[in-house]
């Protein structure tokens, strides 16, 4: 039999016997005549827990709430990228809920109005101050100090030890909660998964060296110009962080290939694997082993325990 689809499914095929080969002939016939059926094949692989998805607001902040089931687990928050929603990243961020985590997604005010143009240019880094985009910061600020206190308080593990994960203008969200800007500095926030993040204010101005007793954890793509290329130059965004520290650059990854877009979710498997392996290190005292290996989609692995 010829089933060229997905390395899971080419797996599962060649395990087959005699006995059950009309059941994997079956199954190609699913895989390629219905192609959202084929994806769930291909890219669940982390759990098939059902994703409990609230909206609800904390804080005065309407937020997305993901969660496996009734479970305690440990808390992420996720900070959407500039114009988007939380919801154009549900791949991913319900992938990590599956593996075991309470993802909070706040929706901040570009998400709303789906503006795209920032407060200061992108053209000048330099001139980005703690006042930029600080709505962020309140919005997650609002919503960790109104959590303890909810209905969702019952769900979480710890309040005191906390991760943040960020698509692009998220990720430079993260970052100042992480200490990047000394306002936005959240003590609770150990460690940071940054997406493709818009990290220039703070390479140009020396400013990520502040983030301390945090790890760190970047991702990017070979055809994410410009903001991929600068996180490994010398003395860029992955140099100038402290340890623990990690890096993966994905073959062909493009700024928007963490996104639910179509063409983008054939990245998600890998970009989640790190992504939970990392989480699993920073607040589950995981292996850091899984963050050494080098996976078939991965053009650049950095790490530095």
């Amino acid at each position: 039999m010829n089933c060229p689809h997905t390395r899971k499914f080419a797996f599962i095929k060649q395990q087959a016997s005699s006995a059950n080969k009309i059941v994997v002939l079956l199954a190609c016939l699913l895989l390629s005549t219905a192609p959202s059926f084929a994806r769930i094949l291909a890219t669940d692989t982390i759990s098939n827990k059902d994703v409990i998805l609230t909206t609800d607001t904390i804080g005065g902040v309407e937020v997305e709430i993901r969660r496996a089931d009734n479970g305690v687990y440990p808390l992420v928050v996720f900070s959407h990228g500039m114009g988007a929603c939380p919801t154009s990243v549900d791949g991913i961020q319900s992938r990590l809920a599956r593996a075991g985590y309470t993802v909070v997604a706040p929706k901040h005010a570009d998400c709303i109005s789906g503006s795209t143009t920032p407060e200061v240019s992108w053209r000048k880094p330099q001139k980005w101050t703690d006042k930029t985009h600080s709505n962020r910061r309140d919005d997650i600020h609002r919503v960790l100090d109104a959590l303890p206190s909810s209905d969702y308080a019952q769900y979480i593990k710890s309040f005191d030890e906390v991760g943040c994960m960020g698509h692009s203008m998220g990720g430079y969200t993260c970052m100042g909660l992480a200490g990047a800007w000394n306002s936005w500095k959240r003590d609770e926030i150990i460690s940071i998964a940054l997406l493709s993040p818009w990290h220039k204010p703070y390479v140009v101005q020396d400013r990520i060296s502040n983030m301390i007793k945090v790890r760190t954890l970047y991702q990017g793509g070979s055809k994410d110009r410009p903001i991929s290329p600068d996180l490994i130059e010398p003395n860029g965004a992955f140099d100038q962080t402290l340890p623990a520290k990690y890096l993966q650059i994905f073959k062909r990854a493009k700024h928007s290939s963490w996104t639910d877009r179509a063409l983008a979710k054939r990245f998600h498997d890998q970009m989640s694997y790190y992504i939970v392996s990392f989480f699993d290190v920073a607040l589950k005292q995981g292996s850091e082993e899984k963050l050494e290996v080098k996976n078939t989609q991965t053009k650049e692995l950095m790490f530095d325990h």
